[in-house]
């Protein structure tokens, strides 16, 4: 710093070579304006200085005081799994492809569980031990399907005639192996024009895993391994009188829900 003074100010111009006496031409009256000029232009650019950065300064504060031009308007939809809203998502999004493809198979898989044909060789067939859904799913789940949902099933098939299908209607992840389905069913009985329609909620925990065949032929049964290790699905109402908890709620609160 002192340096930087000692060059701005150089001590040694204020030397001068005049020599006082009695005659005027013994004096160096030629450095003074030089001298002068030096000064002076070195106040200057030190003025220049000190104003610049005092603009700088002054644009920085009108900047950062400057009111929001912008605006990013946020847009909801009501989420289909809650009684709320939620942001809408991109239209494109990077999805894994191991998550598309457990979609599609938790989409078969209530398929497969729901629909119930006219063709009783052809639902037997589904059902039975070693078929497309047995591979699909554990142990457990099997087991739980075959003493719960199969023979109430066949017996609605045989002595009421009904005939059911299923569509599914959107899948989400909820974590990671955890997914939540929303379906409907449609049941058809001889005689009836219209069919009974109610919504369910199916709750999938699956895996990707190597699944120990005992034929190698019957990994055309399910080549990726695609396994459901807990099922379970929940009533949601008709597409007219839809239930949701918040709903339930109300209506607990003020006495009106009958259990």
């Amino acid at each position: 710093m002192l340096d930087l003074l000692n060059t701005v100010f150089k001590y040694k111009e204020k030397q001068s070579p005049d020599k006082l006496g009695l005659y005027p031409e013994a004096i160096h009256t030629n450095a003074m304006p030089e001298r002068r000029y030096l000064w002076s232009s070195r106040l200057l650019v030190i003025f220049a200085a000190l104003s610049i950065c005092l603009n700088l300064m002054l644009v920085s504060g009108i900047y950062v005081m400057l009111p929001q031009r912008s605006s990013s308007p946020l847009l909801f939809e009501p989420d289909r799994a809650f009684s709320q809203l939620k942001l809408i998502e991109k239209q494109e999004r990077p999805v894994a492809a191991i998550d598309l493809l457990t979609e599609a198979f938790i989409e078969e898989f209530i398929l497969l569980r729901n629909v119930i044909t006219a063709d009783y060789d052809e639902l037997t067939r589904r059902w039975q031990p070693g078929s497309r859904l047995f591979w699909m799913s554990s142990q457990k789940v099997y087991q739980n399907f075959v003493a719960n949902d199969i023979q109430r099933n066949i017996n609605q098939f045989k002595m009421q005639g009904l005939v059911r299908l299923a569509e599914v209607e959107w899948i989400e992840p909820m974590s990671r192996g955890f997914w939540m389905a929303q379906f409907i069913t449609m049941d058809y009985y001889p005689g009836e024009k219209t069919p009974i329609i109610n919504i369910w909620r199916a709750y999938v925990r699956a895996i990707l895993a190597p699944i120990p065949y005992e034929n190698q032929s019957l990994r055309e049964q399910n080549p990726f391994g695609f396994l459901v290790i807990n099922y379970s699905t929940s009533y949601v109402g008709t597409p007219e009188d839809p239930e949701s908890y918040l709903r339930t709620a109300k209506d607990v609160r003020f006495g009106q829900y009958v259990y």
